[in-house]
């Protein structure tokens, strides 16, 4: 095994190509959590499912179109936050799946505290 681990490596850098595997998530919504989109008008559910796309592309990375943040006060698993305008979202990840726990309009003060 040890000698085709080092061929492998060789041949890696011979050809210099590397083969780059990413992991894709899928975004499951809680009942609550999509009781609140369907209750939301046509425009801001539209803008709060295109966050949703693109946040199952690394729910992990803050960047443009991602505000991520860890949740203070989180253990196992660690929630994260979404923040999309006025609204929130919370959600862990395990493996491959993105849930969704919760979707709200943050509303003066701590919003957090609340939920």
């Amino acid at each position: 095994m040890i000698g085709e681990n080092i061929k492998a490596q060789k041949d890696k850098m011979n050809t210099g190509i590397e083969a780059v595997h990413e992991m894709t998530y899928t975004a499951m919504l809680s009942p609550a959590a999509r009781k609140c989109l369907d209750g939301l008008d046509n425009k801001r559910a539209k803008n709060i499912k295109k966050h949703l796309k693109e946040l199952e592309k690394d729910p992990f990375k803050p960047r443009a179109g991602c505000d991520i943040d860890i949740v203070a006060g989180s253990d196992r698993p660690p929630m994260y936050r979404l923040r999309i305008g006025e609204f929130r979202v919370t959600y862990f990840v395990e493996g491959n799946e993105i849930y969704v726990t919760e979707l709200f309009l943050k509303r003066r003060g701590s919003a957090y505290k609340e939920h």
